[in-house]
């Protein structure tokens, strides 16, 4: 059935400082923004909060609740270790109590006027000095709609990068991540990542996964930010000088020399069973056709569906 797009509103402007410019970086999970975020972190001109992805719009949109919660409780947990002793004792507890709560304020604000992101740009700005350029790197934002990027664009002239990987390799790269978290024994790590992935595939939900959707990102992106505004990148590509200086292009800084062979939060290494990797091949085809339609030959040759995502 055919779902007419929302309408967008029109959003009052919301301050920010004349001398600065809004860096938005979204993309697939174990897409590289962790190198990203390391890499402009060091850059002189680029200023970040002390957290990487604030998980702000996300959050006020009504999704990543878990990010949400998760930081809600940290704040309950420590405060609940706290006693009525002076000295030393509770330093740590009152510190992470004191940051998390800090983070939360920036989700006090809302409504629809020009101050409905002061909380948010408040945390975000501190510290900034003249840096020219502000960022927010949040992978989550990628499964946001045009209205919330229409709001997000209307911030400091914002520019945005998408980052994209292979679908294959990025969601055998997930399962094996989340397997790795569960801290289960060596020899039932190659058991539990295939377990994990044919569930998702007897579910049906694999072509439905918002943050594999790319197609629908840019769609909607595409849809309320000026194409000079938007940059796409790809994980097969990000490791790479020339990338790194076309980056420092699209923000209008000085080219900074990269970290090319650091690669961060490097999963443990296990091969794509080839009865999955062509179920996931055939599960993600559309996306497939529509970046090779897109994309031709810019796009890199690693996205065939059909490579070991080791």
């Amino acid at each position: 059935m055919f779902r007419r797009p929302p309408k967008i509103p029109e959003f009052v402007p919301t301050p920010f400082p004349d001398s600065a410019r809004m860096f938005f970086c979204i993309g697939a999970q174990k897409a590289g923004t962790t190198w990203l975020y390391d890499y402009l972190g060091a850059h002189p001109q680029c200023h970040f909060s002390r957290n990487k992805e604030l998980h702000y719009f996300d959050v006020m949109a009504g999704h990543s609740t878990l990010s949400y919660e998760m930081r809600l409780d940290i704040v309950k947990e420590y405060a609940g270790r706290l006693t009525p002793t002076v000295g030393p004792t509770h330093r740590q507890h009152l510190r992470l109590v004191h940051e998390t709560a800090e983070l939360l304020t920036i989700y006090t604000g809302g409504g629809k006027g020009a101050d409905r992101h002061a909380p948010y740009l408040k945390y975000l700005l501190r510290g900034r000095g003249r840096k020219p350029v502000v960022c927010d790197i949040t992978p989550s934002y990628a499964t946001l709609n045009r209205v919330q990027f229409a709001d997000m664009a209307s911030i400091g002239q914002a520019r945005f990068a998408f980052i994209m990987r292979d679908p294959v390799a990025r969601m055998w790269s997930q399962i094996r991540m989340a397997v790795q978290a569960q801290k289960l024994p060596k020899e039932q790590f190659a058991d539990a990542c295939a377990a994990r992935a044919k569930h998702l595939m007897d579910s049906g939900r694999l072509p439905r996964i918002e943050r594999a959707d790319y197609v629908r990102t840019m769609a909607e992106l595409e849809s309320v930010v000026p194409a000079d505004r938007i940059k796409y990148l790809f994980y097969e590509q990000l490791f790479d000088q020339s990338t790194a200086d076309g980056i420092c292009d699209f923000l209008d800084i000085e080219r900074l020399p990269a970290s090319t062979d650091k690669q961060v939060n490097r999963g443990r290494s296990l091969p794509i069973p080839e009865d999955i990797r062509h179920a996931f091949a055939d599960a993600f085809a559309p996306q497939y056709r529509a970046m090779r339609d897109r994309f031709g030959d810019a796009l890199p040759a690693a996205w065939n569906g059909a490579r070991s995502a080791a």
